[in-house]
């Protein structure tokens, strides 16, 4: 077999890990540990010149390996996850040669015009993305034609393009020419190779295996405790009778890879919990990480009070960020709408439907300042962080808006009491937000008959309070040591 050099170009995206900082063509970039490249619109040349190509702001590597597809007894080899996309229907992966990456940047710099901003996005702390234009080549084996006197007949194929092949695995699938031994050959062949293997060769084959099995057993062992630790990962989180799961983010599919960043990523996620009547649910929603930085952007402006009083401040915070993020729950706001109109849900079922669903999120405290700053508060803040219970420290606040909160599902009383408010006023339920100076504490207020304690009169209607820190709190039900209504300032509601 002879091997010659197909050459490629097309447009990639890339996604690697950073590392210690290096100089590329008077370029800095992060050290670029690969994961995954992704190449599209594919088209192929010939008379490749390298060196002709490092031009501007390029990065060259001299091969990318690619992670095996098949054989299994190969899956320990290194390599990146290299997709190449032919069409809406075929792709293939290969090890790239001479790999040349342009033109990855933004705009160009005034003191070094080939060389241009970054615009490598940072997706989180592990994991960064870039693209552009990529160059590269693959290696394909020809085979050799066989003199006349040692086969049978040969089949020559027409001339074929890369462009109008059939579907294949990899580039070495692509044919040229077709041998047909002669039948004696071919047996002899077949008979050779059945008594070279012998009963040695079947143990041995049935060891590796088991080798390779209790490796795989073992790695897997290992990372299954892992790798819900590491940041990015899926997150999730098991209840009593429910669970709540959040997906490494993925990047936008409308996303325009060669924009500038940062670029918009979506998380999946998942709730699923049980109200007070046995009703299963099963919330899935996405939310997108620019919608996210906008609605942290809200925090700014209440970071110097402009009064003295804690209700006009409370009642301006709550509302400015309900008012903001209210819109962007449309798909959580469909979603219980659906419920509703699906069990004939009446107004207090179709309140403690919500309730639940933020009661099944699990406490994170979130606190303005440090979290040294906050334990010299003593009392609850102290004994929490001894514990060494997750927080979220320096929100300006110390609340998160209702989508921040659907976002990294982090919240404490207020930021819960703010998301439900919210979802219960767009499903047109009354609702209000309590606080408690003397409790240090915020409840939810909901107005539907039924609760006869736990009680306050909001313009006119009756809002009963409930819980949403903890499970089992129905609306009315309140802890014991919160049961002084006199204790209890409504800062925002919402009436039909």
């Amino acid at each position: 077999m002879a091997t010659e050099l197909k050459h490629f170009k097309g447009k990639y995206l890339g996604y690697f890990r950073p590392g210690k900082d290096q100089q590329v063509n008077q370029f800095k970039f992060q050290e670029l540990a690969w994961e995954s490249i992704e190449i599209r619109d594919l088209e192929s040349f010939e008379n490749r010149n390298v060196d002709s190509e490092k031009v501007g702001d390029f990065i060259f590597i001299p091969i990318l390996k690619s992670k095996p597809k098949r054989k299994s007894s190969r899956f320990l080899k290194k390599g990146i996850d290299v997709v190449i996309i032919k069409s809406d229907q075929e792709a293939f992966s290969e090890d790239l040669h001479n790999v040349i990456l342009r033109n990855q940047s933004g705009s160009r710099l005034d003191s070094f015009n080939p060389i241009r901003t970054s615009t490598i996005a940072k997706i989180n702390d592990y994991q960064y993305c870039i693209a552009g234009e990529v160059y590269f080549s693959i290696p394909v084996e020809i085979p050799v034609i066989p003199s006349p006197a040692s086969i049978g007949t040969i089949e020559v194929l027409p001339q074929t393009t890369f462009s109008s092949i059939a579907p294949i695995q990899t580039i070495n699938d692509i044919p040229n020419i077709i041998v047909n031994p002669r039948p004696g050959i071919e047996r002899g062949l077949q008979k050779s190779l059945a008594s070279n293997i012998g009963c040695f060769g079947l143990i041995w084959k049935f060891i590796k295996w088991y080798i390779i099995l209790s490796l795989v057993y073992t790695l897997f062992t290992f990372l299954s405790g892992w790798i819900g630790r590491v940041a990015g990962e899926n997150q999730r989180m098991k209840t009593d009778d429910g669970a709540v799961q959040s997906d490494k983010p993925r990047l936008n599919p409308k996303q325009d890879t060669l924009s500038s960043s940062p670029w918009d990523y979506l998380t999946a996620h998942r709730i699923q919990w049980s109200d007070f009547i046995a009703n299963r649910y099963l919330a899935k929603y996405s939310t997108s990480s620019l919608s996210f930085e906008d609605s942290k952007k809200q925090h700014a402006p209440w970071a110097n009070p402009q009064t003295d009083n804690a209700l006009t401040y409370w009642n301006g915070l709550y509302s400015s960020f309900s008012s903001h993020d209210s819109p962007k729950l449309d798909s959580l706001t469909q979603y219980f709408e659906s419920e509703r109109k699906r069990q004939n849900l009446d107004p207090t079922a179709t309140a403690e439907m919500v309730v639940t669903f933020i009661q099944e999120i699990p406490y994170c405290l979130v606190h303005d300042g440090t979290c040294k700053e906050v334990i010299q508060m003593g009392g609850f803040v102290q004994e929490y962080h001894e514990e060494n219970k997750p927080c979220l420290p320096q929100i300006i606040g110390g609340v998160q808006s209702p989508y921040e909160f659907i976002h990294n599902l982090k919240g404490d009383c207020d930021t819960r009491s703010l998301l439900g408010y919210t979802l219960l006023s767009r499903l047109g339920i009354p609702a209000s937000i309590w606080v408690s100076e003397v409790y240090g504490h915020s409840v939810l207020g909901v107005g539907v008959p039924g609760p006869i304690t736990n009680i306050k009169s909001v313009n006119g209607f009756r809002h009963a309070g409930v819980e949403l820190t903890s499970k089992g709190f129905r609306i009315g039900m309140l802890s014991p040591s919160h049961s002084n209504m006199n204790n209890w300032d409504v800062v925002l509601f919402k009436n039909p």
